[in-house]
């Protein structure tokens, strides 16, 4: 029966905003394993998160009675099927896996709950990143309202439609006085409004009654 070692992480994980495999690297070495004992596996992508070391010890050096130490047992693994090949390679080999959360061995007589525990806690990561990736979107969206200059664009507000609508059969100045909005802010609403409405090829005509352009 030989103890060997195991450990896998982010340099930087893009969840915990942490150093997770420096951080797994030292309890691990505190917990006695010798060095030439030890299996790390760093991830740099998403596009890369293969164990290659972790697999070379399981093909290759593990022995039925062999322990192999981690600070946790989700470093063993990064999705559920991942998870679910684990709990073979244990029953085949006859290996032993400490961890400071839980054991793990052929012989579990609580491997039915780990598997539960441990499938709960890729659901809640899974959780984690989507809201990271939905607070992203967000972000992206309110990022996209903003003018160069910093300032909110202009939303159309119900009062802006209602004075529109009103445009279209009266002249500016009626109303101007009917909504109590200036000129200017007229002109902007009518500009705003048409330029979601007309396609990108549009003419346009200068009215002279009503002092503003209108397309064509």
């Amino acid at each position: 029966m030989t103890k060997y070692g195991y450990v896998s992480g982010w340099l930087k994980d893009e969840v915990s905003k942490q150093d997770s495999f420096k951080c797994q690297a030292k309890i691990l070495l505190s917990m006695g394993i010798p060095y030439d004992h030890c299996f790390a596996d760093v991830f740099r992508s998403n596009n890369n998160k293969e164990r290659y070391q972790l697999f070379k010890f399981l093909t290759t050096i593990a022995q039925e009675g062999d322990i192999l130490v981690v600070p946790s047992l989700t470093s063993l693994y990064s999705n559920v099927r991942e998870l679910c090949c684990l709990m073979y390679i244990v029953e085949d080999t006859g290996i032993i896996i400490q961890s400071n959360d839980m054991d793990l061995s052929s012989d579990s007589d609580g491997s039915d709950w780990i598997i539960a525990s441990q499938l709960a806690h890729l659901g809640y990561v899974h959780y984690l990143r989507q809201r990271r990736a939905s607070k992203a979107i967000k972000k992206s969206k309110y990022q996209s309202t903003l003018n160069t200059g910093g300032r909110h664009k202009r939303v159309i507000t119900p009062i802006y439609k209602q004075a529109y609508e009103y445009l279209q059969t009266h002249t500016y100045n009626a109303t101007q006085e009917k909504f109590h909005l200036s000129k200017s802010t007229l002109y902007r609403i009518k500009r705003q409004i048409n330029s979601r409405k007309q396609p990108v090829n549009t003419h346009q005509s200068y009215d002279s009654n009503r002092g503003d352009y209108n397309e064509r």
